[in-house]
């Protein structure tokens, strides 16, 4: 009997397979001033914060946002799946699903800050430039329409509701190598409480475990920008032990975070956060915005705090105790070098956009692996191997 679950066990993980899919590589997206505003007036929109925002200290106005324009629009097992993800020059992090039968292709962000998948629809207008820069859903092509067959890595979810966009305003999803967007969040967000595709992928038994995990790379290229693990967490991408935290409320991914330090000083503590893998950058509340700004040494001209590029190797790491444990960013992360033309300048990494909580994008999420886990409320970080 023993013989027969040693062999059982053995055909098990025999049997586990990493499936990947190459993404293309986009050598034209540039990290540029005009695209970290477009980042941040997506991050906006995103999270319903649509003010005009203005930080007061003493009664005083030190900080206001400039006006960047409506940008976006309105809408442990081995037996797991792996995806490989596509890295446009660090914005955003995509990789390749099919819809419907025939398939057809589309690269779409997988974004825990978010849990629609919408994809452009080929009934936008010809006068829309972001939709015709990219593949479109053609309903009278598939024989699925009603039923919305959605396959990510050769895994169909039948039935999957998702939304096909008729407009895209603006300049957020024009010259990216992405089409659209599949959230990764909790269904209490999702527009029309649509239920998520990963909820699809696990309910239908196309994955063993409720749970994902990340490694975005990045130093990547769109040719190698990571992996999206489903059904588990690829443990030959970690170093050492996770750390969990309880999610502290569903709907985005949030957790809470003990403090935040810079060289000692205490930027904040007993806050909540947000890992949101669809965005590059990291969101502050007011407080620790203007705070952490001045910490290093960041100078606000017309809106956006820039540090000379001299400095940068010299400054502190920042510290996010979560859980219990030390995660480090340094200062080649936090501050980025954006070029325009031939002029090249450093720009701190953290905005503000009026939310109470921190939303940690790639910028943080890129220096750890990340796990998601539905069916233990939790989120967990590690070094990567």
């Amino acid at each position: 009997m023993l013989k027969w679950l040693v062999l059982l066990t053995i055909l098990a993980l025999v049997s586990a397979e990493i499936q990947r899919i190459k993404i293309h590589k986009n050598k034209d997206h540039k990290n540029t001033h005009r695209n970290r505003k477009q980042a941040i007036q997506a991050l906006k929109y995103k999270y319903h914060q649509t003010d005009d925002l203005v930080i007061y200290e003493d009664g005083a106005p030190v900080y206001v946002q400039p006006d960047y324009g409506n940008d976006y629009p309105s809408q442990d097992t081995n037996d797991y799946t792996t995806e490989e993800l596509g890295n446009s020059m660090n914005m955003y992090y995509y990789g390749e699903i099919a819809i419907g039968t025939p398939p057809q292709y589309f690269n779409v962000v997988f974004d825990t800050g978010s849990a629609n998948l919408w994809i452009p629809s080929a009934q936008c207008l010809i006068t829309d430039v972001a939709c015709q820069q990219h593949n479109q859903y053609n309903s009278s092509a598939s024989s699925t329409f009603v039923s919305n067959t959605v396959s990510i890595n050769g895994l169909s979810i039948t039935n999957q509701t998702f939304g096909e966009a008729v407009s895209q305003p603006g300049n957020s999803f024009t010259d990216v190598a992405f089409d659209g967007i599949l959230g990764m969040a909790f269904q209490q967000i999702a527009e029309d409480n649509v239920v998520p595709p990963f909820f699809n992928l696990y309910m239908q038994g196309l994955i063993d475990e409720p749970v994902f995990g990340f490694y975005l790379d990045r130093n990547g290229s769109s040719e190698e920008g990571g992996q999206l693990a489903l059904g588990g967490t690829d443990q030959n991408l970690i170093d050492g032990e996770m750390t969990y935290v309880e999610v502290s409320e569903q709907g985005y991914w949030q957790f809470g975070v003990n403090n935040i330090t810079w060289n000692g000083t205490v930027v904040s503590s007993g806050c909540q956060a947000i890992a949101d893998t669809g965005t590059s950058l990291i969101a502050c509340p007011p407080t620790s915005y203007a705070q952490i700004n001045s910490l290093i040494g960041a100078v606000l001209i017309q809106g956006d705090y820039y540090v000379p590029c001299a400095t940068v190797n010299s400054l502190p790491v920042l510290t996010f105790n979560i859980g219990g444990t030390n995660f480090d960013l340094p200062p080649s992360v936090y501050i980025q070098t954006y070029t325009d033309d031939s002029y090249t300048t450093c720009m701190s990494t953290f905005t503000y956009i009026g939310t109470d909580f921190w939303i940690l994008g790639d910028v943080f999420l890129g220096q750890y692996y990340s796990e998601f886990d539905f069916g233990q409320n939790r989120v967990g970080f590690a070094n990567l191997a």
